[in-house]
C-alpha cells in the first residue's frame, strides 16, 4: 500500500473486518422478515436513526466533490450545494418527516398507494417510483464506483477499476447479509468515527494554513459568498454564468426539499421511526451531525491551496491530501473514518434500492405468495445486483462532476415536478404521476446521449417542464383518483397546497377534523434554513481563520437556535 504504514493498514483492516462481522452478526435479526430487514421492526430510537441519516450523507465520493468545487470557487461552491437540496433535514424536522412518518408502509413506492390508491392507475405510480428508484440508486452506486476508484488509487497499487471492486465488494458482505439492523448499528459507530476524523483534518488545516498563499492562488474572493451574473474568474470553467447556475440550483433545492425525498433513503429513516415526534426531532439531528463534514472538506482544500502541487485532478485533491500531510497511525485513523463515510452512504444506497426491487417488482409481480425467508433471500440477490451493476456502469465513467450532475439536475428535473405535485394537488392522479416520472427519465437520457454539454441552466428548466407538462396533461386526460382515497390521504397525512375539493368533502362527512396549521410549520423552515445555513458556515471560516465572518455566523445560529425552541420545540415536540 503506498504511503501507508503498518499501524495504518492494521486500523483500516480491523475496522473493515470488524464491520463485516457486525453484518453477520446482524443477520439472524434481518432474517426475521421484510420490516426487520429494511426497517429495523420501526424500533429503533430517534437519534440513532438520525446519526445513521447523517452519516449516509458523508460520503467519500461527495466529499471529494465538495473540496473540488473549493478548491475551483472558494465559498460560492457553497451555493451548489442547493442541487442536492442541502435543507433538506430542516424539511424534515418541521413538517416533512411527520408526513413520510404517518403512512406507515415500509417503502417510498408503497407509499404510492397511500395517495393513490391500488387500482390501476395506483399500481402504475407505484411501479414508475420503484423504476425511478432503482434507475437512481444504479446511478448513485456509478457514482460511488467512480470516486472510490480515484480515492483507492492514492493507497492501493491497482487501477481505478480494481480499486473500485474491492472495496465496493468488501463493503457490501455485510449489508447483503444484515440488512437494516447491521445499517443502522454500524452508522452509529461510523458517524463517531467519522466526527473524530473530520476534527483532526479540521484541526491540520487550521493549522499549516497559509494564508499569503491562499490569497495570492485565490485572490481576495475566496471567502465571498456573494453571486455575480459573471464570474471572470471562473472564465475557462462550466461557471461562468454563474448567476444563471444559481437561480437554477437553488430552484432545484427548494422544489426537491418541498416534494420530500425523491428516492433511496432518506424516505426509509422517517418510516423507521416510531412516530411522528421522533420523525421531527431525527429530522433537526440529521442536520446538525451533518455540520462537521464542511469543515473538514474547508480544511482539506486549505492544504491544497497553500501550497501542495502534487494533483491535477481537483477530485483527486482529498485523498493525495492526506496521503501526503497525514503522520502514520493518524492517516489510518482518517482512512478509516473515510471509509465509514463511504460505507454509510453506499449500504443505505444498497439497503434501499434492494428493498423498492423485492417489495416493489418482486413480491407484487414476480411472486406474490413469497414466503418471509424467500424475500430476505430476494433481497440478497437483489443487493448483489445493484453492486455488479453500479460497478459495471462507474468503470465507463471518468468524472464525479459528471455523474452526480445528471443525475442531479437532469434525471431530478425529469421527476422533480411530479414529486413535488403528489403532496400539494389533488388532482394529480396515478396515471399524472407515471407519465411525469417516466418522461422525465426518457428526457434525462435522451440529454445524456444527445445533449451532454448543454449548460445545466438550459436544460434543467427543459426537461423539468416536459416533466411537468406530461403530469398535468394525463391527469386532465383521465379520471381523478377515488374519493376515499384522496379523503383518506388528507386526513391522514394533512399535506398543504390545493386541495380544496377533498378539503370541503372531508369536513362535511369528518366535521370534528381539524388540520394542523402548514403556516408555523413554513415559519420553521424560514428560521431553519439561515440556521442550517449559518451553523455550517461558521466552523468552516474558523477554519479558514476568517474570524469575524466566523463570529457573525456564530451568533446568528444561537439566536436563531433559541427561535427554534420556541417556535417548535416548545410548541411541537414538548408542549408545556
Amino acid at each position: 500500500m503506498s504511503g501507508l504504514g503498518f499501524i495504518d493498514i492494521f486500523i483500516v483492516a480491523a475496522y473493515i473486518l470488524a464491520l463485516v462481522w457486525i453484518g453477520l452478526w446482524a443477520k439472524k435479526r434481518a432474517a426475521r422478515g421484510l420490516d426487520a430487514y429494511f426497517l429495523g421492526e420501526r424500533k429503533l430510537p430517534w437519534w440513532m436513526l438520525a446519526m445513521s441519516g447523517s452519516s449516509s450523507y458523508w460520503d467519500i465520493t461527495g466529499t471529494m466533490w465538495i473540496v473540488s468545487l473549493l478548491c475551483i470557487m472558494g465559498m460560492k461552491a457553497m451555493w451548489h450545494q442547493w442541487i442536492w437540496g442541502w435543507p433538506l433535514p430542516v424539511f424534515f424536522a418541521f413538517f416533512m418527516g411527520k408526513w413520510i412518518n404517518k403512512s406507515k408502509v415500509l417503502t417510498a413506492a408503497e407509499w404510492m398507494k397511500t395517495r393513490f390508491g391500488e387500482d390501476s392507475a395506483g399500481s402504475s405510480a407505484r411501479s414508475a417510483y420503484a423504476v425511478l428508484a432503482i434507475v437512481t440508486v444504479t446511478g448513485f452506486l456509478a457514482f460511488d464506483a467512480v470516486g472510490m476508484g480515484k480515492f483507492g488509487t492514492q493507497f492501493l497499487p491497482f487501477s481505478k477499476g480494481a480499486c473500485s471492486v474491492l472495496i465496493l465488494g468488501i463493503t457490501g458482505i455485510y449489508i447483503i447479509f444484515g440488512g437494516f439492523h447491521s445499517l443502522i448499528m454500524t452508522e452509529v459507530v461510523q458517524t463517531i468515527l467519522m466526527s473524530i476524523g473530520a476534527v483532526i483534518i479540521a484541526v491540520i488545516g487550521f493549522a499549516k494554513v497559509d494564508l499569503a498563499a491562499l490569497s495570492q492562488k485565490m485572490g481576495g474572493a475566496f471567502f465571498s459568498l456573494s453571486v455575480h451574473w459573471k464570474e471572470p474568474a471562473l472564465g475557462e470553467t462550466e461557471f461562468f454564468l454563474f448567476g444563471a447556475l444559481a437561480i437554477a440550483w437553488i430552484g432545484k433545492g427548494l422544489l426537491l426539499c418541498f416534494g420530500g425525498p425523491e428516492q433511496l433513503y432518506d424516505f426509509q429513516r422517517f418510516l423507521s421511526a416510531k412516530n411522528e415526534k421522533d420523525a421531527s426531532k431525527l429530522g433537526l439531528l440529521w442536520g446538525a451531525l451533518h455540520t462537521l463534514r464542511w469543515p473538514m472538506a474547508m480544511g482539506i482544500a486549505l492544504l491544497f491551496l497553500s501550497g501542495f502541487m502534487g494533483v491535477k485532478d481537483y477530485e483527486s485533491v482529498l485523498p493525495a491530501v492526506i496521503n501526503h500531510f497525514l503522520p502514520v497511525g493518524v492517516r489510518g485513523l482518517v482512512l478509516a473514518a473515510l471509509l465509514a463515510a463511504f460505507m454509510s452512504t453506499f449500504n443505505s444506497t444498497v439497503n434501499a434500492g434492494a428493498s423498492y426491487i423485492v417489495v416493489d417488482i418482486y413480491k407484487k409481480f414476480l411472486n406474490p405468495r413469497a414466503t418471509q425467508k424467500q424475500l430476505v433471500h430476494a433481497g440478497y440477490v437483489s443487493s448483489f445486483l445493484l453492486i455488479a451493476t453500479g460497478i459495471a456502469i462507474g468503470a465507463t465513467a471518468q468524472s464525479i462532476h459528471k455523474v452526480f450532475q445528471w443525475i442531479m439536475a437532469a434525471l431530478g428535473a425529469g421527476v422533480l415536478l411530479p414529486n413535488f405535485l403528489r403532496w400539494y394537488w389533488w388532482r394529480l392522479n396515478g396515471w399524472g404521476f407515471t407519465a411525469g416520472v417516466l418522461v422525465g427519465i426518457a428526457a434525462s437520457l435522451v440529454q445524456a446521449v444527445f445533449f451532454s454539454s448543454a449548460p445545466l441552466y438550459i436544460y434543467f428548466p427543459v426537461i423539468a417542464g416536459i416533466g411537468l407538462v406530461a403530469s398535468v396533461i394525463v391527469s386532465f386526460a383521465t379520471a381523478p383518483t377515488d374519493e376515499n382515497i384522496l379523503i383518506n390521504f388528507y386526513k391522514t397525512i394533512q399535506p398543504a397546497g390545493l386541495w380544496g375539493p377533498v378539503k370541503r368533502q372531508a369536513k362535511k362527512l369528518f366535521p370534528e377534523f381539524k388540520k394542523e396549521s402548514f403556516r408555523i410549520s413554513m415559519l420553521n423552515v424560514a428560521v431553519g434554513i439561515p440556521w442550517l445555513f449559518s451553523l455550517w458556515f461558521f466552523p468552516m471560516y474558523l477554519v479558514a481563520r476568517a474570524y469575524g465572518r466566523a463570529a457573525v455566523f456564530a451568533g446568528i445560529t444561537a439566536a436563531l437556535s433559541v427561535v427554534l425552541y420556541f417556535t417548535w420545540y416548545r410548541r411541537e415536540i414538548k408542549p408545556a
